[in-house]
C-alpha cells in the first residue's frame, strides 16, 4: 500500500512544527541546551495533540548523530531515520493497553542491563500507560526513581487520573492543551498548498471545529473528504458527509424563537430528521450556538464561529435577554437526556421546541417576587400561558399573601413598656415580622408561623411548626433577639422549643418529603416547576 494518510505523512518532526504546546517545547530545549535532562517524563493531554509526536521528537533531539543532543535534529541520520519510523533499538515504543502485566515490567527490566547500542540514550516511549495495572506500577517504582545510567522513560496518557500518584511524582509532568481552531486551520492551510487541493474557507473551519481540538481528527477528516470530493474541500462536502447543520438552519430556528413561530421550527426540526440527521447531535450544534451567542452578549470574543456569522449573531442578540437564553441551554440539556430514556424521541423533541417557542411568554420568578415587593398587580392572563398554568392559582394565591403581608401597617410607635408580656408581644408580631423582613424573608416567615409558648424573665419562647422552622430560627437567634430589643428597647433572650415527633432529616428529599413537612413549599414547587437539586 502506497498512500500514506495526511495524519502520518504530516506528522511534527521538529520542535518548530508541534502546534500550540509552545509552554512545553520551550521548556523541553531548555533541558536540552543546558544538559538538565531527567529520567522520566509524563505527557498528558486529549487525543491527536501531539504527545507521541513530542516524545518522538524529544529521542531525536538527544540520539541525533549530527551533534546530539540537540534542539535541532537532523531528521537525516541513522538514529533519526529509525526512530520516525519506529524501528530503532534504542528507542522502544510500548503499548500500555496490550504489556499490561508485572511479567511485561520484569521482561522491560530486563533489557535496561543492556547498553545503548549506537546513541546517547535509550529511551523507553510508553502509550497510554494509565492501563498498565496496579501490580505493574508498583513493579516499575523503584526502576523509574533510579534507572540506570542513560535511560529515559516517557510515558503517555489521555487520562493521568488513572495514574499512581506515586508513579506521577517521579515524573516531570507535562500537560497538552487542546489545539485552538484558528491553529488547525492555518495548519490545513499549509497543507492544502502542499498537496494542491482546493478548499472553501468555512469548510476547513467547520473541519477544525468537528475536530475539537486533534489535529490527528482534523487530518483524518480532511482524508476522508478528499476521498469523497476528488482533491476538492467544499462545505457542502463537509455538511453531507459527517452530517453536519449548517449555522443557517441554527439562525432561521432562533429566527422563528424570537418571532414566537413554533410552526416554523418544528418544520426545522422535521427536515432535519428526514435527511437523516442524527437528533442528538442536531441538538448539540444546536446548544452550541447560542452558546455563542451568550458569550456575544456578555462582550467576550469568541473563535468558534466564522466571521460571516457574526454580524447576522449580533442583530438576532437583541431580541433574546441572558435569561432567555440559558433558559433555553437548560431545556436543551434536559430534552437530551429524556430522548436517551425514551422510545419516542422525535415526540420529546418536538414538544421541547414548542415550550422554547414560548419563551417570551414566560416570566421569571424574579421579576414576579419584585413585583410583589413593589406592590404591583401580578398580571394573571399572563402567567396562565406558561408551562405551570395547571398551578397559577395556587401561585397567585400565595402571592397574595405576601404582598398583603407587606401591606400590614407598622405601629407608628415603639411600646413604652417595662415588662413584656404575651398581649403585647401578639400586638406587637405584625411589626415584628416586618422588620424581620427586610432582614431575611426567609426567618420573617418561619417567624410568623411560629406560635408564643410562654414570656419568663425575659426570654421569648416560640414553638416553630415544622423542623426546618427549628432549624431556621435557631440559626437567626441573634438576629431576632437584635429585632426584639431594638423594638421593645428591653433585653430579652430567644428560645426555640424542639418541635414533637421531629424527624431526621432527609439526605436528597423528594417532593412527596417535602409535602409531608413544608406544603406551602411543595406547593410554590409544583406552581413553578422547580426542580430539587
Amino acid at each position: 500500500m502506497s498512500y500514506l494518510v495526511l495524519a502520518r505523512k504530516y506528522r511534527p518532526q521538529t520542535f518548530d512544527e508541534v502546534y500550540s504546546q509552545d509552554h512545553i517545547t520551550e521548556v523541553l530545549k531548555n533541558t536540552i541546551e543546558l544538559d538538565r535532562t531527567a529520567h522520566a517524563y509524563l505527557f498528558t493531554g486529549p487525543r491527536g495533540v501531539g504527545k507521541t509526536s513530542l516524545a518522538r521528537i524529544f529521542a531525536k533531539s538527544l540520539n541525533c548523530l549530527n551533534g546530539g543532543p540537540t534542539v535541532t535534529p537532523c531528521n537525516t541520520c541513522q538514529n533519526c531515520t529509525e526512530i520516525t519510523q519506529g524501528i530503532s533499538a534504542d528507542v522502544m515504543e510500548i503499548d500500555g493497553a496490550s504489556n499490561t502485566s508485572v511479567d511485561d515490567i520484569r521482561n522491560l527490566q530486563k533489557e535496561l542491563l543492556y547498553s545503548t547500542t549506537n546513541s546517547n540514550f535509550k529511551i523507553y516511549i510508553i502509550d497510554e500507560v494509565h492501563m498498565l495495572s496496579k501490580n505493574a506500577f508498583n513493579a516499575l517504582l523503584k526502576t523509574l526513581e533510579e534507572p540506570p545510567e542513560s535511560v529515559i522513560f516517557i510515558f503517555a496518557t489521555t487520562e493521568p487520573h488513572k495514574v499512581l500518584p506515586t508513579i506521577v511524582s517521579r515524573c516531570q509532568r507535562f500537560d497538552f492543551k487542546r489545539i485552538p481552531i484558528p491553529d488547525i486551520i492555518d495548519r490545513l492551510h499549509s497543507i492544502c498548498q502542499q498537496e494542491g487541493i482546493e478548499a472553501e474557507e468555512e469548510a476547513l473551519f467547520t473541519i477544525a471545529k468537528k475536530a475539537d481540538g486533534s489535529m490527528r481528527d482534523a487530518l483524518s477528516l480532511m482524508d476522508q473528504l478528499l476521498a469523497y470530493g476528488h482533491d476538492k474541500i467544499t462545505l457542502e462536502n463537509v455538511l453531507s458527509v459527517f452530517g453536519i447543520v449548517h449555522n443557517d438552519v441554527y439562525l432561521e430556528i432562533m429566527q422563528a424563537l424570537a418571532n414566537k413561530d413554533a410552526s416554523s421550527i418544528l418544520k426545522q426540526l422535521h427536515s432535519i430528521l428526514e435527511k437523516g440527521n442524527d437528533i442528538q447531535e442536531f441538538i448539540n450544534g444546536l446548544m452550541d450556538f447560542i452558546r455563542n451567542m451568550l458569550l456575544l452578549k456578555m462582550n467576550l470574543e469568541v473563535h468558534e464561529i466564522p466571521s460571516s456569522l457574526l454580524e447576522s449573531l449580533q442583530k438576532l442578540n437583541k431580541k433574546f435577554s441572558e435569561n432567555e437564553l440559558l433558559y433555553a441551554i437548560s431545556l436543551l440539556i434536559k430534552t437530551k437526556t429524556d430522548i436517551k430514556t425514551s422510545s419516542n424521541p422525535i415526540l420529546i423533541a418536538e414538544m421541547s421546541f414548542v415550550k422554547l417557542a414560548k419563551l417570551a411568554q414566560m416570566t421569571s420568578i424574579d421579576k414576579l417576587l419584585q413585583q410583589v415587593s413593589q406592590n404591583k398587580n401580578v398580571d394573571v392572563s399572563r402567567l396562565a400561558q406558561q408551562p405551570a398554568s395547571q398551578n397559577v392559582k395556587k401561585l397567585h394565591k400565595q402571592t397574595q399573601q405576601i404582598k398583603k403581608q407587606i401591606q400590614e401597617p407598622e405601629p407608628v410607635a415603639k411600646p413604652n413598656i417595662s415588662k413584656l408580656t404575651k398581649e403585647i408581644y401578639l400586638e406587637n408580631k405584625p411589626a415584628l415580622v416586618n422588620k424581620l423582613r427586610k432582614e431575611k424573608m426567609v426567618v420573617a416567615n418561619y417567624f410568623s408561623q411560629a406560635k408564643l409558648a410562654n414570656i419568663r424573665r425575659n426570654t421569648v419562647s416560640l414553638i416553630p411548626q415544622s423542623r426546618l422552622g427549628y432549624d431556621m430560627l435557631n440559626e437567626s437567634k441573634q438576629l431576632i433577639e437584635a429585632v426584639l430589643n431594638q423594638h421593645f428597647n428591653l433585653s430579652l433572650r430567644l428560645e426555640v422549643q424542639k418541635v414533637e415527633k421531629a424527624k431526621s432529616a432527609i439526605a436528597n428529599p423528594k417532593l412527596e418529603d417535602i409535602k409531608k413537612e413544608e406544603p406551602g413549599i411543595a406547593e410554590f414547587m409544583e406552581a413553578t416547576d422547580s426542580i430539587i437539586t
